[in-house]
């Protein structure tokens, strides 16, 4: 009779411990299925069984982002937690789909989040005094160089870009090059206009006050030494960067920091022959030089409709510090050969297995660089700065009078904007 009696309190009590035992449920863009495996191992080795609190990661393409997660805000069929590029977080956070985390959560704790995260990724996230989000993982536009050609050819590594404007005849009179993958004309030019706009002290638009930069002085400044990159200094406007990196026709290589992984996994002959390094700069006034450069990634919000929403802020808690990121990193890089995990926290840079000149060289890269702020309009908007840099390279337009255009066309939305989102705007005052 005693043991019936303990058998059945023990069943009522592990039937209680269940019932209480929360699940939330993260929807993760651009993970694999088995880097999604080898993340849900950590999690149960880890976080679970520390707090009780299941987690069920669902993973979706970020050509997926977008719709999947505009029907699931209207649906109001959401997860807890959603990630997503930065500047859709921010979208979402205006339309009161996902929190402002410092309202539920307090400063001190997102704050202390946010220390552990590259400085650059923080500000795309905050509008209007709101917290919407936090970075997860990062990709920048680097430098890559065959170290081993441009030695033979006596000549270093561009600092500045007015050192490869020197270099660049020296590599073509030897029948070489310097081209550009992501960022450049064949693909989003516009992130390639952006980062010299950028380090030229330039902008696109003020989000915040819906006013379009483009006609700054440092905005035109930048957006016509990136076109004269190919109307002065003729780099090429098309050609396959990975054999032409490969083979050393092109010793000098802008990409996105991923390549670095294309490189070690699919080009195992130049092992040791080439390097990362910074995207060359713009000296500034005061004698240093700016090396800023596009960066964008995954962010991670969490929906208003959340049921947990304590319990989903403490796996953001978790999950985006310095212990779990490193160990992330480390499990990703060891156990898939040829993924590159780029986190957004600053210390698991030293858990990437790849070279330490390299770590070094992409861990100032990204923290000399800022991820892309919000502005309402941003995909329509962002098309205009592609379609000005066409404009100049193929119907021979002007950089200025390209920009004017762009800057024109950006005003226009941008009123529209304003209007469609005054009564969201005006709840945030």
């Amino acid at each position: 009779m005693k043991k019936g009696l303990t058998f059945l309190l023990a069943l009522f009590l592990s039937f209680t411990t269940f019932a209480q035992t929360k699940t939330i449920e993260v929807w993760q863009v651009g993970m694999g299925n088995e880097a999604i495996s080898l993340l849900q191992n950590i999690i149960e080795d880890d976080f679970t069984s520390k707090t009780g609190i299941r987690v069920r990661l669902r993973a979706f393409a970020w050509e997926d982002m977008q719709n999947r997660v505009l029907l699931a805000a209207a649906s109001g069929d959401t997860p807890d937690i959603v990630s997503g590029a930065p500047d859709h977080m921010v979208e979402y956070g205006v339309r009161d789909a996902v929190i402002d985390l410092v309202e539920y959560f307090g400063e001190e704790r997102v704050r202390a989040i946010e220390s552990n995260l590259y400085p650059g990724t923080t500000h795309s996230l905050n509008f209007r005094g709101r917290v919407f989000g936090l970075v997860e993982t990062c990709g920048v536009i680097t430098g890559f160089y065959r170290d081993d050609i441009l030695t033979e050819l006596g000549l270093g590594t561009p600092k500045t870009w007015d050192d490869l404007y020197l270099t660049m005849p020296k590599l073509k009179a030897k029948g070489l090059d310097a081209g550009w993958m992501y960022g450049g004309v064949a693909q989003s030019p516009k992130w390639g206009a952006y980062l010299m706009i950028k380090q030229n002290d330039g902008g696109w638009v003020d989000g915040q006050n819906f006013k379009s930069l483009l006609l700054e002085p440092g905005s035109i400044e930048g957006f016509t030494r990136y076109c004269e990159l190919y109307t002065k200094h003729k780099m090429p406007l098309e050609g396959e960067p990975f054999m032409m990196f490969k083979n050393g026709h092109w010793p000098i290589l802008f990409n996105i920091n991923v390549f670095h992984a294309t490189l070690t996994q699919a080009a195992p002959e130049i092992r040791g022959k080439w390097s990362l390094g910074l995207i060359p700069g713009t000296k500034q006034s005061d004698g240093t030089v700016s090396h800023e450069s596009f960066m964008g990634g995954a962010t991670l919000a969490i929906f208003k409709n959340s049921q947990h929403k304590e319990e989903a802020f403490q796996y953001l808690e978790w999950y985006l510090s310095d212990k779990t990121q490193s160990r992330l990193t480390e499990t990703i890089m060891t156990s898939l050969p040829g993924t590159m995990w780029v986190s957004g926290n600053t210390a698991a840079t030293n858990a990437m297995n790849i070279p330490e000149k390299d770590r070094q060289a992409l861990f100032n890269q990204l923290a000399a660089s800022k991820t892309f702020s919000y502005f309402p309009g941003a995909m329509a908007i962002q098309r205009e700065m592609d379609f000005a840099v066409m404009n100049v390279l193929q119907k021979n337009m002007t950089p200025f009078d390209a920009l004017k255009n762009a800057a024109k066309i950006t005003e226009t939305e941008l009123e529209r904007k304003q209007r469609e989102y005054k009564r969201y705007l005006d709840k945030m005052n």
